[in-house]
């Protein structure tokens, strides 16, 4: 790819691992006590760390390598598609849900349920966000081995947290939470 490309692809990349970092630093629940995340906060980082970390091994093999330079090319600029928007969905959903947003599985004294921004249809759109950007850098990455070890195991922790979190959700807004689950989809809009 040429330096403008890589350029992009670069601080895609930088601005995705700082904001994680930051989020894992300042967007904690200030009470442990309440966390109810059942551990998946630990297997998701541990699954992307490691997926990360397979994935641009792998890329660098020629086993699963895109050869056609055409589409290796659109992979890469879809892929920079997806992460920026993937990246900007992730922070919007974040900026709406405010101070009740934590990486960890938490309802806060006064927590409300959220249904406007990008919660009007999806009960998950920061999740939405990560996994779009997971999608977004196995595209670039230019190598099927690659993506398929990005996505298989990350979406199936995703699926995991979400559960947890649906089912902590459902404790905590019995009457509400019901009815916004019959009006919104879980990742996909109109799909799932």
């Amino acid at each position: 790819m040429g330096t403008l490309s890589g350029k992009l692809f670069a601080a895609l990349v930088v601005i995705w691992a700082l904001s994680e970092l930051w989020l894992g630093w300042k967007r904690r629940s200030e009470d442990r006590s309440r966390m109810r995340d059942r551990g998946t906060l630990r297997l998701l980082l541990a699954t992307v760390y490691a997926c990360i970390g397979v994935a641009v091994f792998l890329s660098y093999r020629p086993e699963g390598r895109i050869d056609d330079v055409g589409i290796r090319q659109a992979a890469f600029w879809v892929g920079l598609l997806l992460m920026a928007a993937g990246l900007a969905l992730r922070f919007w959903a974040i900026r709406v849900l405010a101070r009740f947003f934590t990486v960890d599985v938490n309802i806060q004294p006064g927590h409300e349920l959220i249904r406007h921004g990008p919660y009007r249809l999806l009960r998950h759109p920061s999740y939405t966000g990560s996994l779009m950007t997971f999608l977004g850098f196995g595209l670039t990455l230019g190598n099927v081995w690659s993506l398929l070890v990005l996505l298989v195991p990350v979406i199936l922790a995703f699926v995991w947290r979400i559960r947890v979190e649906e089912r902590v959700l459902a404790e905590a807004f019995p009457t509400q939470y019901p009815d916004y689950v019959r009006q919104t989809k879980r990742l996909i809009p109109f799909v799932w």
